[in-house]
């Protein structure tokens, strides 16, 4: 996994130096200000996200919320609610009755925030609110340009996106 961090970092540095490259060739003050602000907002968005399902994850795996097993992962997609185990009848019946008895219970905002902490981390707040800030900065200026400002921004999760396939299929293949 490191090396893929690596591979996204060092790509994502070349593009944003072809970003400033073709800026400063070209001249374009308000589309270098633009695209740099929202390039590292975004990228400030996309790692925080990265980061808050990666802790999520790890903490699920170390409660045993989910599991590393791919037998038991295996077992539990062909057949999820043990319709071929004979003792996991009453079960699949308790567990249904389970299922209605929390349907019918409400949850508080509270306790949705627990439950999704990936959701609602301060890694993410702080980047969206570093995303807001650098738009609004870009509105008080009056240099705001809604095509810099949306290359940008799109960049960096495209790249990352891109990145993520291309290892996930020399995994594969």
């Amino acid at each position: 996994m490191g090396s893929i961090r690596s591979k996204i970092i060092n790509t994502l540095l070349i593009v944003d130096i072809g970003i400033v490259l073709f800026c400063y060739l070209a001249g374009q003050r308000d589309w270098f200000i633009n695209s740099q602000i929202a390039y590292f907002s975004s990228l400030v968005v996309v790692m925080a996200s990265m980061y808050s399902y990666a802790q999520m994850v790890k903490t699920g795996v170390k409660n045993g919320a989910v599991t590393t097993s791919t037998n038991e992962l295996l077992d539990k997609i062909e057949d999820p609610h043990g319709v071929f185990d004979e003792d996991d009848k009453a079960q699949v019946q308790d567990d249904a009755q389970d299922q209605d008895d929390k349907e019918q219970e409400k949850i508080s905002t509270i306790e949705a925030m627990k439950k999704n902490k990936a959701y609602v981390s301060f890694y993410r707040i702080g980047a969206y609110a570093i995303l807001v800030l650098g738009f609004l900065y870009l509105q008080n200026l009056k240099i705001f340009h809604m095509p810099s400002y949306m290359f940008g921004l799109i960049l960096p999760p495209i790249l990352i996106a891109i990145m993520l396939f291309l290892e996930f299929k020399n995994i594969k293949g």
